[in-house]
């Protein structure tokens, strides 16, 4: 455990590279999600026509 901490404490740009990753694949994961399930069609009312 040591030897990891002391691997990152000398390579701090490490968290900036984890950070994209990160955010790339929580957008991958939104995607995925959204292209699977998408959103219902329903057809909407109109108000009726008041002259």
């Amino acid at each position: 455990m040591k030897a990891v901490l002391q691997f990152i404490a000398r390579r701090p740009w490490i968290f900036v590279v984890l950070a994209f990753v990160l955010l790339i694949g929580s957008w991958v994961a939104l995607i995925y999600i959204s292209a699977h399930h998408p959103t219902p069609e329903f057809k909407v009312p109109l108000p009726p026509h008041h002259p």
